[in-house]
């Protein structure tokens, strides 16, 4: 990549090279896999320090999806905004200011004012705890996704024309945070062990993205030193769609809608008629994060032909079932609505995924996706 992308390390008797071309892709996929771990933990983790004040109750939940939509609306935004319209190097400087200044609202707890909830409004009280008490954190973890992707898209490496198989790699540690906090965390540490281990998680957390961040700069000027210098929303690169209209950002907007509304109505439901625990919770969340990790990846081991013989089958069935209600034990009805929710969600995010711009509009593509992810969440969890 040329003498300002690359380090020298000789040691004794071995000249060795250490090129951040080579690190580029490992050391992103790493930071984005350390990112979405702590972003998705937290949920569970808080939603359970809440509940004691709320008596256990459904709406606990949904209220925090709705929360965690928008707030990584804002980050995905936030994102956005420093990918479209500053320099790499100072977009890495200004998010790691954010990140430092998220480290004052560390660790997590609920603070004293806010113990006991009013008779009225539960929903804004919800809100309002949630905003106070990580809601800067998870701001500042939210961006993450779109914009170390949008990083690694301005390197110059061979797979930066089409970074999105690394959101798999985001997805795969948003996946096995839910599972490990089910199977591990949550049995072994008690509430204020789990907050002190999500802080320490966001320390590494900031040193990677600073170190990400170094590299891919560095990258940035090399590629630059070799061709014309670009800003990234100046970029043309070959891709599934050459050009964005209103018509693609609604459809992205849509795709994202129906599964986000579904998580909600499908948590809901299992909440509401069978039991309000976070294991059966955070099983949709977790089905939901699977189809992205598949549906991004450059070959999907679940096709979308696949998928389409498939889901008109459960559709009838869940319908059947829910208009000619019969007697079904759990073992059957909750794989039903799961294998359900799955499906359509898969659908959905594979028909969005196939549509996916170029890199230089990535961050608009994810910040379009969080608008139907909200709208969808906000549908389902307050308006119905």
């Amino acid at each position: 990549m040329g003498a300002g992308v690359t380090f020298q390390s000789d040691s004794i008797g071995d000249k060795s090279v250490i090129r951040p071309a080579a690190m580029i892709m490992p050391l992103t996929a790493v930071t984005l896999f350390v990112s979405a771990f702590l972003l998705f933990s937290v949920q569970p983790f808080f939603a359970k320090m809440v509940l004691p004040r709320l008596g256990g109750t459904p709406a606990v939940w949904s209220v925090a999806m709705v929360f965690f939509q928008t707030v990584l609306l804002v980050g995905y935004g936030y994102a956005h905004v420093l990918s479209r319209y500053l320099s790499l190097r100072t977009a890495v400087i200004v998010h790691v200011v954010v990140l430092m200044i998220a480290l004052v609202a560390l660790p997590i707890a609920i603070p004293e004012s806010w113990q006991r909830p009013p008779a009225d409004g539960e929903a804004l009280w919800l809100i309002g705890l949630f905003t106070v008490s990580v809601g800067l954190p998870f701001f500042a973890v939210s961006a993450n996704g779109p914009l170390l992707q949008a990083w690694f898209a301005r390197t110059g490496h061979v797979h930066a024309k089409d970074p999105y198989f690394l959101y798999g790699a985001s997805n795969i540690g948003s996946f096995a945070s839910l599972i490990l906090y089910i199977i591990l965390i949550e049995p072994l540490f008690d509430l204020e062990h789990q907050s002190r281990l999500w802080t320490g998680g966001f320390v590494v957390l900031g040193l990677l993205i600073a170190t990400c961040g170094f590299f891919a700069s560095r990258l940035a000027l090399g590629a630059a030193a070799q061709t014309q210098p670009v800003e990234l929303g100046e970029l043309v690169e070959a891709t599934n769609i050459e050009e964005v209209t209103w018509l693609t950002r609604a459809t992205w907007v849509a795709y994202a809608f129906l599964p986000s509304a579904l998580l909600v109505a499908v948590t809901a439901h299992v909440s509401t008629d069978i039991a309000a625990a976070p294991f059966l919770w955070i099983v949709p969340l977790a089905l939901f994060l699977l189809t992205f990790v598949i549906v991004f990846q450059k070959k999907p081991v679940l096709s979308a032909t696949k998928v389409e013989r498939i889901l008109p089958y459960v559709l009838i069935a869940v319908i059947y079932f829910t208009f000619y209600p019969l007697f079904l034990p759990i073992s059957i009805s909750l794989p039903l609505h799961f294998g359900a929710f799955f499906l359509i969600a898969m659908h959905s995010h594979g028909l969005m995924a196939a549509m996916r711009p170029a890199a230089s509009r990535l961050t608009e593509f994810y910040f379009a996706m969080s608008i139907g992810g909200v709208l969808g969440g906000l549908f389902a969890g307050l308006l119905a």
